[in-house]
């Protein structure tokens, strides 16, 4: 090697580590800027709920504003269409549903601009279940009773619920396991529906902890199972429906934080520390649970990504058998 080369190649490793050094910084300096949280769900509901408690604290910890951003609409899947189509820097994030590693393309294919390799994973951080719950003056207060009372009229029922993939899900599991037909009542949300319900539009619903158990405690609903194959302090009391003969029966569902595909390691890893740190502070715990969620952090980002993987494709083996289609 002669003396110009030599010098060229001594050059061009001085400007590979002068490289090498700012792409280090940049990554240690993130972020410098705020943060977007996408959510696929309006205001006030109990996604959007989960991503603010948690965007509070990511806000101290990460020592930059994460904005909640709300895109609710078509089956929940604007959301995750916008971030996928981010870039990977880590300034535009999803509060993911588990639906979007899988089921969702299975429920709005071709039309679905996502599907599951369009995230990175970060992790888990709140899971729920739902309560079927009846109206005051329905005269039942067990599952016994009720299937009784559907079996003793036409074999039918009506149920006042939200669509969308986890009502499907109860609604073809119950039909199912009961031989009784659950014939839906779309409301634009959890809430409307317990309120349908309150009001006696219609008997049953199937809802979510935050929505039915303020409404059992003042007496308004008997709440009758919770579709959780554990009791759960979220809905103290109550039995599963497992318990109440309908064997097997396990919908629930949960939120994690995911980026787009691409999205580097160290800034992923960054989010998923402050996420652990978010969710091991007893006021965020004590906040998610009165909002009728279990934080539920995962134990590593590898984990979360197994989960993610493994949860989706068997929502979307489920959705792809029942043939279930988004509307």
């Amino acid at each position: 090697m002669n003396k110009l080369t030599r010098r060229a190649f001594g050059t061009l490793l001085a400007v590979a580590a002068t490289h090498a050094a700012h792409f280090a910084m940049a990554q240690e300096a993130y972020p410098t800027r705020p943060i977007k949280l996408v959510v696929g769900f309006a205001p006030g509901g109990g996604g959007d709920s989960v991503a603010r408690v948690m965007a509070d604290h990511l806000s101290r910890t990460l020592k930059q504003q994460v904005i909640i951003e709300n895109k609710p609409g078509a089956g929940t899947t604007l959301a995750p269409a916008a971030v996928a189509a981010a870039a990977p820097d880590g300034y535009t994030l999803l509060l993911a549903p588990d639906s979007v590693f899988g089921p969702d393309k299975a429920m709005w294919a071709p039309n679905l601009k996502y599907d599951e390799t369009s995230f990175t994973p970060i992790g888990r951080w709140a899971s729920t279940f739902f309560v079927l719950a009846a109206n005051k003056d329905y005269g039942v207060r067990s599952v016994a009773e009720l299937l009784a009372k559907a079996k003793a009229g036409n074999g039918e029922l009506f149920v006042g619920s939200t669509q969308g993939l986890y009502p499907a899900l109860i609604l073809e599991n119950f039909n199912r396991s009961t031989g009784i037909k659950l014939n839906q009542v779309p409301y634009k949300g959890g809430a409307p529906a317990v309120m349908a319900v309150v009001g006696g539009e219609v008997p049953v619903t199937f809802a979510v902890p935050s929505s039915v158990m303020p409404m059992v405690k003042d007496g308004k609903l008997h709440a009758l199972a919770i579709t959780s194959p554990k009791r759960s302090a979220l809905a103290e009391g109550v039995p599963t429906l497992a318990e109440s003969g309908l064997k097997d029966f396990d919908v629930g569902y949960w939120f994690g934080l995911a980026g787009p595909a691409g999205l580097p390691n160290e800034i992923a890893q960054k989010l998923f520390d402050a996420s652990a740190e978010a969710l091991a502070d007893p006021a965020v715990r004590t906040k998610l649970q009165s909002l009728g969620y279990e934080p539920a952090p995962s134990r590593s980002m590898a984990d979360f990504r197994k989960q993610a993987v493994q949860d989706g494709a068997a929502l979307r083996k489920v959705v792809e058998t029942l043939g279930i289609k988004g509307s």
